[in-house]
């Protein structure tokens, strides 16, 4: 599941990257005071915490059940990323 998540880490910065690349305008130029910029960082960041925590419970080999739901919208552009991840131990 890390891998799943550092994958849909690089992912949304390779999007990003695309983005700013094959457009006349920027991504992030939609605003004057870079609002989207602002939440789409705040999202790659709690992303990567989201991911860090997984990844140690996955370590600690503890039962986990995390969410991750985050939405950014501005005039131009709508982003939303949902992931759940879980790990139980059956007993049998």
């Amino acid at each position: 599941m890390t891998s799943f998540m550092h994958k849909l880490a690089e992912e949304l910065r390779a999007r990003e990257q695309y983005l700013e690349e094959h457009s006349e305008h920027a991504i992030f130029d939609n605003d004057e005071n870079g609002a989207y910029k602002q939440e789409y960082d705040k999202l790659v960041s709690e992303l990567k915490a989201f991911s860090d925590r997984v990844q140690k419970a996955q370590e600690k080999g503890e039962d986990f059940e995390e969410k991750f739901e985050r939405e950014i919208t501005d005039e131009n552009n709508h982003l939303k990323v949902k992931v759940e991840s879980w790990s139980k131990k059956f007993e049998g």
